[in-house]
């Protein structure tokens, strides 16, 4: 059997996280449980940071060469609706008001399908060289290393 390729290890390991937040997430939200979405949505933007991070400035420019800006451009924005979610979410201390939870499921059932999706990009990866692959990996386990938040990209930009 073929060992598993380790950027690919690592990228589905992240994107496993991902799937595991936002369906948690969901479900806190349709339960009503303010208090658990706010804490899972802390962990949400802890935990995907650094991949975020690592698929926009470094994922993305290859998928772009393939699949085109347009393609790209809604990459970005189902990252935007997850964000929103979690930005609003983090902070949360009561109820939400009437029409906040719907947006708020849209949002995260959006970055849910974002994340469950994304994954099948990988060939784009798959399909560089070695060195280029390692070169990748290196870097997301760098930006693993560094542990920005999901959040704190958002405000450096």
């Amino acid at each position: 059997m073929k060992e598993t390729n380790p950027l690919v290890k690592a990228f589905l390991e992240d994107h496993k996280h991902l799937t595991q937040g936002f369906s948690s997430l969901l479900r806190a939200l349709r339960e009503g449980d303010i208090a658990k979405a706010s804490q899972i949505a802390n962990d949400i933007d802890r935990l995907a940071g650094p991949h975020i991070e690592f698929e926009e400035e470094f994922f993305y420019p290859i998928v772009e060469q393939v699949r085109g800006r347009e393609y790209v451009s809604q990459l970005y924005k189902e990252h935007g609706a997850g964000l929103h979610a979690v930005i609003f979410l983090r902070d949360a201390k009561s109820d939400l008001e009437a029409g906040e939870t719907e947006a708020l499921l849209a949002e995260a059932q959006t970055a849910l399908d974002h994340a469950v999706s994304c994954g099948t990009l990988l060939s784009h990866v798959t399909a560089l060289g070695d060195e280029q692959q390692a070169d990748l990996l290196q870097k997301l386990l760098g930006l693993r290393n560094q542990g920005r938040r999901w959040t704190e990209l958002a405000e450096k930009e």
